[in-house]
């Protein structure tokens, strides 16, 4: 059976817990410590590509547990064990929120391919109980216009919203910055992958807010997830510089998550940064930021 998401709970000594490690109190890093996610506000997926790296997948499912969490997403899902983490997901009762389908469709070459990858995804994703599939635009192909990559990507997307809908799964376009972290990326802003998901036309094909991404690439974070909240299908959080957890940089998180929460998302908010230090302590900085958020 499909596990049911859990619901958006909190307790005030949660909150106060939380309160403490935001003012610098003494925590520990062990998992036993670990208040559980169900005293969070929102609710969070662990990157399980960028946390307990040196250790292997399914090992690092055990520590999601381990910290309290329930949910996470990860990246390629074609060199996964997917029946070894389906069972790993029902004894630890973990839910996989979303995978990467594909990456670079700027050229119409690529669109076959892609389509390919998104049956094969679909399929990945019916057997895992997710809903929501990762799609990179990619980097910007020689000889063509903006024009006619923009067109390129959204005959791609059109074709596989026809793919996706049958299966209630969304596809996530995610722009991402060519500042720090990936040059020459073709979607960049918010605003291109907006009117991608308009040429679209689909409910099946929303956007990926990465907070950090947009930060770099934009800035101007409340404005632009206010504008196009109503086409955004998935946040992803770290901090800027470092891509950190909350809290080692500049953006103001309790901010951005109460604003989320108050425009009315009831997702899953995606934890794709690099723990600085401790994962177990990142994990515990997350949570208080997510504590001043509901305080606010």
């Amino acid at each position: 059976m499909k596990p049911t998401r859990r619901a958006f709970l909190s307790s005030t000594g949660a909150a106060l817990g939380a309160s403490a490690v935001l003012a610098g109190a003494p925590a520990h890093s062990t998992a036993a410590s670990v208040a559980l996610e169900d005293q969070t506000w929102l609710t969070y997926a662990v990157n399980v590509e960028m946390f307990w790296t040196k250790l292997p997948f399914l090992e690092r499912l055990k520590k999601v547990s381990e910290a309290g969490f329930s949910h996470y997403e990860f990246w390629p899902f074609k060199t996964k064990d997917l029946p070894a983490i389906d069972k790993l997901n029902k004894e630890l009762n973990l839910t996989p929120v979303q995978f990467s389908a594909f990456w670079g469709i700027t050229d119409p070459k690529r669109k076959e391919p892609f389509l390919q990858a998104v049956d094969d995804a679909i399929e990945a994703a019916n057997f895992l109980s997710v809903k929501k599939l990762c799609v990179v635009a990619g980097e910007t192909t020689d000889g063509l216009s903006h024009d006619q990559m923009f067109d390129a990507v959204v005959d791609a997307l059109k074709e596989a919203a026809e793919k996706v809908k049958e299966h209630d799964i969304t596809i996530i376009l995610e722009p991402l910055n060519v500042l720090v972290d990936h040059p020459k990326q073709f979607v960049v802003t918010s605003k291109l992958a907006a009117e991608v998901i308009d040429a679209v036309g689909s409910p099946n094909v929303k956007i990926l807010f990465d907070i950090y991404h947009q930060q770099i690439s934009e800035g101007n974070l409340s404005g632009n997830i206010k504008k196009h909240f109503s086409k955004i299908g998935y946040f992803q959080l770290a901090d800027h510089p470092g891509r950190f957890q909350p809290g080692t940089g500049e953006i103001n998180y309790a901010h951005v998550l109460k604003l989320i929460h108050d425009l009315g998302y009831k997702d899953v908010v995606g934890l794709e940064m690099k723990p600085k230090g401790d994962p177990f302590e990142a994990l515990k900085h997350l949570r208080a930021v997510d504590a001043a958020a509901k305080s606010l």
